[in-house]
């Protein structure tokens, strides 16, 4: 996740392995015994606390100044000067809220880092009501005499993007007045997102079970050490437990959940959008035709995952498929990583990104630019923050040894070295990339990682349990984040119709997704009716119209990994254009540019058909004797 934080039996990644070797001079490898840095230093943005403080303050002091600006853009070099001074504050408030946020989220029980992190956003929702004048401005000047000034002052070609996303949304931006207001009011409106984690990850009193005589208290990470444990028994009992604690907090989650989307409807309405998907996509001028022909192709594609589950179940030689089964691999996992030789294997399967590649992702590794400590109070889930512009990304995830932790290091590093790549290239001003394409050099990444599992596995077990995790990987970032997509489409359109929006209802719409994706009716899956609980898990619910793009990412990334790992390098000279661009043009424009038109039915179709492969193969190794 990108913070604002899842091929015929002669299978095609298998040429990882022999582009690696071709690579002319790759990163050493750390030894397995020398092992990288586990937590991150936050005093590389500030000294310490009081060093924030009064960067804060500062901040904040100089917001009237920029107020000031209002009603001086009267010609190329006015608008330059407004616009340099603006991002100035940005990339310092950015930095601002980098630590809080760090800090904040290693430890959500620490009440100073929770007040920092609200003082942070609190102080953003100020920038953005001080500068409310520059859209409505923007827009009074007009389209002719901007893009004139654009032409005629080479300097202001750095703020080209963001002049004409505003002019293209001048339809949906309110009056000065209007827009002071919209800006003063995201501190309030934010609150269902903030309760929510606060909730989710340091409140809820977690269950202890047994699990083969010892006690284990099941919070969030222990449920996704313990939901694939190779007893069902045990899995199904994590899975009751893990999902009554969840269930006991419906009507709570229901009120935070309906209260965000609630903000977001009132949001797009007031900017005079037809609805809130509307509202969302129109920020990266994304096509609505993305997001619905996903859905469409996603039921299309349904015989497919319904395939795989029936594999899993043959596999697992269970005689019923259930819920509880879902995340358990077809095989016993071969070994367990150390963070060193995750991230060792992680260098190995990226090979095929080049040798250049490799180096900044071992500096990044060595640097220690990660926390992967797992420890009580840490916010759940994974991310990348790349807002300090000047230093480096920071990396945030909670490593236990097994492949899911493995894969998430290669995923999350995809993201950093996207970061390092935009900073290399971009100014601040388009620097930061939308996620509608971030999350295709991280799935990439995962995909590079798994084919380079499968291609270097020596028995019929690893062959298999290497195939499930890419199979996993396919099923969990592109039919779930697709079912996540529906059930918010689903959500926002029942407030948007006054409907009442309540836990047991949302509970209702998701458990009616879930059945219909593992195939309940037709016997493939069994759901037990507990379980549609799960939609409170997902904190990216309360970042409205955002899962859908790991869906259309992966369907990007595994027609980019095909082509890469084939030896294409025109290919891969257009996937590293795509990073190097950040956010200097709208990103639909930018994927369809390196090759890949996530408007049309083609990549998701094509990420059905790599799947079957895969089941292709993964019956044929199945069949094979010893």
């Amino acid at each position: 996740m990108l913070q604002k934080k899842a091929g015929a039996m002669k299978l095609p990644l298998r040429t990882a392995v022999a582009l690696a070797l071709s690579l002319p001079a790759l990163v050493p490898i750390r030894a397995a015994s020398a092992e990288p840095p586990a937590v991150w230093d936050l005093h590389q943005l500030y000294p310490d606390d009081a060093a924030w403080e009064a960067e804060r303050k500062s901040i904040e002091a100089g917001l009237p100044d920029l107020a000031a600006l209002k009603g001086t853009l009267h010609d190329a070099r006015s608008l330059q000067t407004a616009l340099d001074r603006i991002w100035a504050v940005r990339k310092r408030l950015r930095r601002l809220i980098t630590y809080a946020g760090l800090a904040a989220d290693i430890d959500t029980r620490a009440a100073e880092a929770q007040a920092r992190r609200q003082q942070a956003t609190e102080l953003d929702s100020k920038l953005d009501e001080a500068t409310a004048f520059l859209k409505p401005e923007i827009g009074e000047v007009g389209r002719a005499k901007i893009e004139a000034w654009i032409a005629a002052t080479p300097s202001l070609g750095k703020d080209r993007h963001e002049l004409e996303t505003i002019l293209r949304e001048a339809d949906h931006t309110l009056d000065a007045k209007g827009e002071a207001l919209l800006a003063a009011a995201q501190t309030p409106l934010s609150q269902p997102e903030a309760i929510y984690s606060l909730l989710a990850n340091a409140d809820i009193p977690w269950p202890s079970i047994e699990i083969r005589g010892e006690t284990v208290k099941l919070d969030q990470a222990a449920y996704v050490k313990h939901r694939g444990d190779r007893d069902p028994a045990v899995r199904r009992k994590v899975f009751d437990a893990f999902w009554g604690a969840f269930k006991t907090y419906e009507r709570t989650f229901g009120a935070t959940y309906a209260a965000n989307v609630q903000s977001t409807v009132f949001v797009a309405k007031a900017r005079k959008y037809p609805d809130s998907l509307a509202a969302a996509l129109s920020a990266g001028n994304v096509p609505e035709a993305v997001y619905r022909t996903l859905i469409d192709e996603t039921h299309a594609g349904l015989p497919v995952l319904h395939r795989y589950l029936a594999d899993a179940k043959k596999l697992l030689g269970l005689p019923e498929l259930r819920y509880s089964d879902a995340y358990v691999p077809f095989a016993d996992p071969p070994r367990k990583y150390t963070l060193g030789e995750a991230e060792a294997l992680t260098l190995e399967g990226v090979a095929p990104l080049g040798d250049a590649y490799r180096k900044d992702l071992a500096a990044g590794f060595e640097a220690g630019w990660m926390h992967s400590l797992v420890q009580p109070g840490k916010i759940s889930g994974a991310y990348m923050n790349g807002y300090a512009y000047d230093l480096h990304p920071f990396v945030l995830l909670s490593f236990n040894g097994d492949y899911l932790s493995v894969s998430t290091v290669a995923h999350e590093w995809g993201h950093a070295m996207h970061t390092v790549l935009a900073n290399r290239t971009q100014p601040v001003e388009t620097a930061i990339y939308p996620i509608f394409i971030a999350e295709i050099p991280s799935t990439t990444n995962e995909m590079l990682l798994a084919g380079h599992v499968v291609a270097t596995a020596k028995t019929k077990a690893e062959r298999i349990y290497a195939l499930s995790q890419e199979l996993e990987l396919l099923r969990a970032t592109f039919f779930r984040q697709a079912m996540f997509a529906e059930f918010e489409a689903q959500s926002h359109d029942a407030v948007e119709r006054g409907e009442a929006l309540t836990g047991e209802g949302l509970t209702k719409i998701y458990l009616g997704l879930l059945k219909r994706y593992m195939g309940d009716a037709e016997g493939v899956m069994k759901v037990d009716d507990l379980y549609g609980i799960e939609w409170a898990y997902i904190p990216h619910f309360y970042r409205d119209f955002y899962v859908y793009q790991y869906a259309t990412s992966i369907s990007a990334a595994a027609w980019f990994a095909d082509a890469i790992e084939r030896g294409d390098t025109a290919v891969r000279d257009r996937f590293f254009d795509m990073l190097k661009s950040g956010g200097s043009d709208d990103p639909y424009v930018t994927v369809k540019r390196a090759g890949v038109d996530l408007a049309t039915p083609a990549p998701y179709r094509a990420l059905a058909a790599r799947m079957t492969r895969l089941l292709d193969q993964l019956d044929k190794v199945e069949a094979e004797q010893g």
